[in-house]
């Protein structure tokens, strides 16, 4: 979960109220235009705090790529899918079973050779858009079977913070349309078994030692 601190506003905001009391009281010319100025700085930076205090978005981060995902249920709704998925990251220590097994199973796949289809295999239904699958075909995203864009079109979008038009007015997020094809690349390039090999021995380490208490 992202969400910048609302602190840096409401000093700038404390410190341009000071202001304009200062510059009020002050008999030095354009102090009237200083002190409007500095009025409106000071709620403009309000209005920036609350704005941060309020919003909270999902991010989703793959390799350089990251996608801020907007909460539509609000902040405490974004923290806990956050937690919830937390266990689940790459990056994360391995705390569960279910997450522990999975790791075997990728260092196997990639041991027999097997790590990129298996990937690819687990992405073939990543990102739906209703019932219509998206997935990377050569240098186009595809959105079900009749629809198609050139992925230098969607980096566009996406750089614009923009959506792709779909059939019957829907839109899809052109970030979430990457996040897609820096999955399909990341299963080419495949696991990082020094990262996967850590956890998982870390992983054995802890939950033999509390095993045994």
């Amino acid at each position: 979960m992202i969400g910048r601190s609302p602190t840096a506003p409401l000093v700038a905001s404390g410190l341009a109220i000071a202001g304009v009391a200062a510059a009020g009281f002050s008999l030095l010319p354009g102090g009237v235009f200083a002190c409007a100025g500095l009025a409106y700085l000071a709620h403009e930076r309000f209005s920036e705090a609350r704005r941060r205090a309020r919003s909270r978005d999902l991010l989703l981060a793959l390799g350089d790529l990251e996608v801020a995902l907007h909460i539509a249920d609000g902040p405490e709704a974004a923290k806990g899918i956050a937690e919830q998925l937390a266990p689940y990251t790459r990056d994360a220590p391995i705390t569960r079973p279910e997450v522990y097994e999975d790791a075997k199973r990728r260092m196997r796949a990639q041991a027999e050779g097997k790590g990129e289809r298996s990937a690819k295999r687990e992405l073939e239904h990543a990102l739906l858009v209703g019932s219509e699958v998206v997935f990377k075909q050569g240098d186009m995203l595809n959105v079900g079977a009749n629809c198609a864009f050139r992925i230098t079109e969607v980096r566009e979008y996406a750089l614009r913070g923009a959506n792709l038009p779909l059939a019957g007015g829907r839109l899809l997020q052109a970030a979430m349309g990457l996040l897609v094809v820096a999955a399909e690349e990341r299963a080419g390039a495949g696991e990082d078994l020094v990262l996967l090999s850590k956890r998982v021995a870390d992983y054995e380490a802890w939950s033999g030692h509390t095993a045994g208490r």
